[in-house]
């Protein structure tokens, strides 16, 4: 028996810092493991989109979201020609389809050698592709994530994988103040205590590292379209068969099935306010507390980045 859900039995759907020790978990190693086996095996909607993709292209698109410098694997190369190559193959021709699933828009950017060296944690690593971003800027990446099929992408790339969960962490002393730079993309705000999971995360990082976290608003995902479509994927739908055909029929385009897969299928969808991410910094013991996409327009997200004191 499923236990107590705040949306559906209790009309929650903003997380508080109240409600911690409320609820329990659910089995979190099956909530996102069947849109990395379709990523695998290549299906429409779960390949070449922003959210999932990790060939050179689609990771050079996110270099350049994260750094403002565009096609650096591209340039590796072909050095000289890449510019030619480029008009050769079509590549700015298809700068568009790669844009399906929504680009990002952060500021401050980052250096391009901030990277360079670092030991990193991608917490909640899924098909890897910011394993793959980072590690193409020069970091030392260690990834982890409790999804059988998203560790068989990562580890396509990445010898450093490791199956373990959010809640895992605590009992990991090798992952204790170990990196200096976490990133945990998409997963806190999925889990029964996101504080909790925001507080183990949080506990990797070394002292001068950063913490790139990025959670649901309290804006999209509370919209009276994404709570009706909640409703009806858990309550009408019973076979995985049709909870897919369902993301298929309410999604803008079939290449975009990820993003309505991924956001309908968890036995947790909690936003958070800004006011309580910035708080789990600072109690954290985080300072310099940024959100990186305040100029997002309709933004669905937080990005918050801070620096540990």
């Amino acid at each position: 028996m499923l236990p107590r859900n705040p949306h559906f039995d209790d009309a929650r759907v903003v997380w508080s810092d109240e409600y911690a020790g409320l609820y329990a978990p659910v089995a979190y190693d099956e909530q996102f493991d069947d849109q990395w086996r379709l990523f695998l095996e290549r299906k429409t909607g779960f390949c070449d989109h922003t959210g999932v993709e990790t060939s050179d292209e689609y990771i050079d698109d996110r270099i350049a979201e994260l750094t403002g410098v565009s096609n650096v694997l591209y340039r590796r190369k072909w050095g000289m020609f890449a510019s030619l190559m480029s008009r050769l193959s079509g590549r700015s021709d298809r700068q568009e389809r790669r844009g399906v699933g929504g680009r990002l828009w952060l500021e401050p950017k980052f250096a391009i050698d901030f990277f360079q060296g670092k030991r990193c944690l991608d917490a909640g690593c899924g098909a890897g592709r910011w394993t793959k971003t980072l590690q193409s800027l020069g970091a030392n990446m260690k990834s982890i994530d409790v999804s059988t099929h998203g560790l068989a992408s990562t580890r396509r790339f990445n010898e450093d994988v490791s199956k373990c969960s959010i809640f895992d962490i605590p009992n990991r002393g090798d992952l204790h103040r170990a990196f200096d730079f976490t990133l945990c993309w998409g997963v806190v705000m999925c889990t029964h205590d996101p504080q909790a999971a925001f507080n183990a995360v949080a506990s990797t990082v070394k002292t001068g590292g950063s913490l790139y976290l990025m959670v649901y608003a309290p804006t999209y995902h509370t919209s009276p379209q994404v709570l009706e479509w909640r409703a009806r994927y858990h309550r009408e739908c019973r076979t995985f068969e049709e909870r897919l055909a369902f993301a298929y029929s309410i999604a803008d385009r079939p290449e975009n099935a990820i993003n309505l897969l991924d956001m309908l299928n968890t036995f947790y969808n909690w936003t958070i306010p800004l006011a309580v991410c910035a708080e789990w910094f600072r109690a954290a013991g985080f300072g310099d507390v940024v959100l990186l996409n305040q100029n997002e327009p309709h933004a669905c997200g937080l990005h918050m980045l801070g620096t540990k004191r």
